[in-house]
């Protein structure tokens, strides 16, 4: 155990700083577009069709995925038999995947307008408006539409190079997707308005499939068009997987249904929101969950359910420890962060007010995020998609009603709320159903270490929230504009090294143990008797 664990340590560490580089390129192309664009009707019209094929490519075709985990667990026990068995495996899965996402593609053509009409009827919205804003939207998303088949690929090529132990391209690749988007908007932005926001879309999916398809190349595949009883499992795995991640899309669509009757901008403000907290959050659950599910699989199929409990624990701390005060720093300091990132060109004082709010009821959901995140891959574990659907399926409903009920009074932080409680549901009830399958997980035990860390982060949060009110009394703009960005980057740079050392000094004294492997960690690599 004691190899095992320093393998997981190893492999989160790599994948982390690897996605830590992919994040931020994420962050300088959401800058890129903020700027150009700021909170507009192309920006909206650009991001409801990304609802359709942006989404669904990120979702169905990143790590964690359904194509993605269903290649893993069923490739996983391939992996020590005789290579031309999972070679036709995987060229059958390849070959049968690429021919439904086609289908499935030529059917988003044909009903793109009425699929635009349908997630935006923006009934309290300008006539003209709203009509522009479905012509637009449909263009996008006409021209986005291939995407659809990239994700399935791109997913069973991430299962590939999972189980191969292969993580630096998996993890870095998306970085490519967003390069080409950045260098799209520079050089015709202007000329192609939002045209260019779909068109880079689509060349950095091909960009960053073609850097990962050569993993394909050393497989011969022998009787790709057959369909063998591996490839049965596979797509007999993927369904209920696909349909539980199309289920917690819709979720998305209802949101954008409420959204639309609001602020122009209200829907680019709240996925540029979800991005900001995807950006240390991602890291972490990528970094996590793309090692542990090979792992907890192997445990399942070995049938050491002790084993798969003491992983799983041991890595829902590890998230909530790094987690929770990245969470509480972030909400402490999201209005400088947010000037400091995006308050420039197009993107105004409203745009700032309406990502403010939206962040304002969307970051607590972190903690139920993570946990909701690591439980559903036990469930992948044993194969089992199904109860991570229905999960998902009565999740569209409790979103409509509290959508429904917050949107009036809270406006678009009613939206973000509503998606952090029914987070929170979504949780409660993995929960009930996985101890029903393998019984207690033993939670009691992490209840204290857990405390100790929320204490420590609301610390932190406090005291970088009341740092920042008193610096910024000090400075003043009379130092320029760029001098003044500057010495607020400086500033909020300062105030979360200190809520990092805070937290980290409240953990100390407070006995975390997570603090004392965390030391024994980097003495060890240090090595450091």
């Amino acid at each position: 155990m004691a190899k095992e664990r320093k393998s997981l340590a190893n492999t989160f560490s790599l994948v982390a700083i690897v996605t830590v580089a992919s994040k931020l390129v994420g962050l300088i192309r959401d800058i890129v577009l903020l700027q150009a664009f700021g909170t507009s009707l192309i920006s909206d019209a650009y991001n409801y069709a990304n609802l359709f094929t942006g989404n669904f490519f990120i979702l169905f075709g990143g790590l964690g995925g359904p194509f993605h985990t269903s290649s893993v667990a069923i490739l996983t026990p391939l992996k020590d038999k005789p290579n031309n068995e999972m070679a036709s495996t995987i060229g059958q899965i390849v070959f049968y995947t690429f021919i439904v996402l086609l289908v499935l593609t030529f059917i988003g053509y044909w009903l793109s307008p009425n699929l635009v009409r349908l997630i935006i009827p923006g009934t309290s919205s300008n006539a003209n408006f709203i009509a522009k804003l479905w012509q637009e939207t449909t263009l996008d998303l006409r021209i986005m539409l291939p995407l659809i088949i990239l994700a399935g690929l791109i997913g069973i090529v991430y299962g590939i190079m999972n189980i191969l132990d292969k993580y630096f391209l998996p993890s870095i690749s998306p970085a490519v997707s967003s390069l080409v988007l950045i260098l799209t908007v520079l050089v015709f932005g202007q000329k192609l308005g939002g045209l260019s926001l779909a068109l880079g879309t689509l060349l950095g999916a091909f960009g960053q499939f073609i850097i990962q398809a050569y993993i394909l190349a050393g497989y011969k595949f022998n009787d790709f068009y057959k369909i063998g009883q591996n490839t049965v499992s596979f797509f007999k795995m993927l369904w209920p997987a696909a349909i539980g991640t199309s289920v917690g899309q819709l979720n998305i669509y209802v949101d954008s249904f409420f959204t639309s009757q609001l602020h122009e901008g209200s829907w680019t403000a709240i996925v540029n929101a979800n991005r900001l907290v995807q950006l240390p959050l991602g890291v972490l659950l990528t970094a996590m969950l793309v090692p542990i599910l090979p792992r907890f699989t192997t445990y399942v199929y070995e049938n050491k359910t002790d084993l798969l409990k003491n992983e799983f624990n041991k890595a829902l701390k590890i998230l909530f420890f790094l987690s929770l005060p990245l969470g509480a720093i972030l909400f402490a300091l999201k209005t400088p962060i947010i000037e400091i990132l995006f308050e420039r060109g197009a993107f105004n004082e409203t745009s700032k007010a309406l990502i403010v709010t939206a962040l304002t009821y969307l970051i607590p959901s972190i903690f139920f995020y993570v946990a909701r995140d690591l439980i559903t891959r036990v469930f992948y574990a044993h194969k089992d998609t199904k109860t991570p659907y229905y999960i998902a399926l009565f999740a569209i409903f409790t979103n409509f009603i509290f959508d429904y009920l917050l949107v009036k009074p809270l406006g678009i932080g009613g939206i973000t709320l509503s998606t952090t409680i029914v987070t929170f549901i979504n949780l409660c009830l993995l929960y009930f159903f996985i101890i029903k399958k393998i019984g207690s997980l033993n939670i009691r035990s992490i209840i204290k270490p857990v405390m100790i860390m929320i204490f420590s982060s609301l610390s932190s949060a406090i005291i970088c929230y009341w740092g920042w009110i008193y610096i910024i009394g000090l400075i003043s703009n009379s130092y320029g504009l760029v001098g003044f960005v500057i010495l607020k980057f400086v500033c909020v740079g300062i105030l979360g090294m200190a809520g990092i050392i805070i937290y980290l000094f409240f953990c100390y004294i407070l006995k975390l143990d997570e603090i004392a492997y965390a030391l024994k960690y980097l003495q060890n690599k240090l090595k450091i008797s």
